[in-house]
């Protein structure tokens, strides 16, 4: 009996949440040209806008989580209407088609990292990964500016074209300003967005890692970082004293750059030497 419920339940979310097909038009303007992304609370297409006749992306929210995706849209929505920055997408329109719930958005070009370090097995250097996480740090900067966290800043969600990074997907990002949690609480999740920002720095640096060389141990002794590289991951990564300010995090960031180019260059010269 329970499996004739989970049966009909499916069924019944499956007819909610209907996936349009490749050459459908969505809202008599939105032609879709390929089904992006099919997650748990909406569904991503990339569309040709008939209106402006260019590319964009349209996000399809899921009826059958109605209760949670009220919510959701409305501060998804609020917050891309806010923000204005090169590397963010901007929200194009909202609208409802066939009693569902969509927006969309401007279409930024690029490869995920995600895509990048597992598809490609592209391999940075130190100093090409601080680089990164500079541009990254520099987008989360502005967000905090705003009041907004993003809260999902994993490979996946940031995208890399030319060398340029941006920065996708606010499905879980809140602004503080409106938020009524404690001052406590926002904190934290300002310090999580720090903690993301670490992560991503540990999966970049691990892409020119040396599998052989060593294992099992943590990533201080197998990773060979400069200490002001060490330094910066540690207060990201909540084992030293967190970083409680954005402008702090881009600063240190700076000064291991700086450090490791005045290395690297000096490095450079005593080999012309000798």
């Amino acid at each position: 009996m329970e499996a004739i419920h989970w049966i009909i339940k499916k069924a019944r979310q499956a007819m909610m949440d209907h996936q349009y097909a490749i050459d459908q038009t969505l809202g008599q303007r939105y032609k879709i040209e390929k089904v992006l992304q099919n997650g748990s609370y909406g569904i991503i297409y990339l569309c040709w806008d008939l209106d402006s006749q260019q590319r964009c992306v349209v996000k399809q929210m899921r009826k059958s989580k109605k209760k949670e995706n009220v919510e959701n849209y409305k501060q998804e929505t609020a917050i891309l209407q806010m923000l204005d920055h090169l590397a963010i997408p901007k929200l194009i329109d909202t609208f409802v088609y066939q009693d569902k719930q969509f927006f969309s958005m401007e279409f930024i070009e690029g490869k995920n990292i995600e895509d990048a370090l597992f598809d490609s097995e592209q391999k940075y250097n130190e100093i090409e990964c601080l680089k990164m996480l500079k541009q990254l740090t520099s987008i989360i900067c502005y967000l905090h500016e705003k009041g907004v966290v993003h809260g999902d800043i994993r490979i996946p969600n940031v995208l890399v074209h030319h060398g340029k990074l941006c920065l996708i997907d606010f499905g879980l990002a809140l602004n503080l300003h409106t938020d009524n949690k404690a001052r406590e609480q926002q904190e934290h999740l300002v310090q999580e967005d720090f903690f993301d920002l670490g992560d991503f720095l540990l999966f970049l640096l691990y892409s020119s890692y040396d599998e052989e060389t060593k294992k099992d141990r943590p990533w201080t002794e197998e990773l060979s970082l400069d200490p002001k590289t060490t330094h910066l991951l540690k207060r990201l990564l909540q084992i030293d004293e967190p970083y409680r300010r954005c402008e702090d995090v881009l600063t240190d960031i700076v000064e291991a750059i700086t450090l490791l180019s005045e290395s690297e260059t000096h490095a450079s010269s005593v080999r012309v030497e000798s």
